[in-house]
């Protein structure tokens, strides 16, 4: 599936530097908010908030701005929101006790019927 810029940037940063399981799920259907969620794993408290960093600083390179940074290292949750990307960075352990890819497959299941 192509994906537009807004998401390769995404992808591609978080692949270069050592994210884990990213995964890309569509999302307009589901949520006025976004487009598409990029959901990874990090390797540690400090890449969390490393990863959120070169986020923002690859986006403002492409030309585009992020909205918000949301949570914290310690917690085991970031979210970085360029706007029609929304990436939630999360320790493994924080991404399983959320499991947000269920959720959000719950969510899209339901709007089907």
């Amino acid at each position: 599936m192509a994906y537009p810029k807004e998401v390769n940037i995404a992808v591609k940063t978080l692949d270069e530097h050592k994210a884990e399981e990213i995964s890309v799920i569509k999302v307009n259907d589901i949520t006025p908010f976004a487009d598409y969620y990029v959901i990874c794993s990090c390797p540690s408290e400090r890449s969390l908030g490393a990863f959120a960093d070169v986020l923002e600083d690859e986006y403002y390179k492409a030309g585009f701005e992020i909205n918000n940074k949301e949570g914290s290292p310690e917690s085991g949750w970031v979210i970085v929101d360029e706007g029609s990307v929304i990436i939630h960075l999360f320790m493994s352990w924080k991404r399983q006790e959320i499991d947000l890819e269920s959720l959000v497959a719950k969510v899209a299941q339901k709007r089907a019927k």
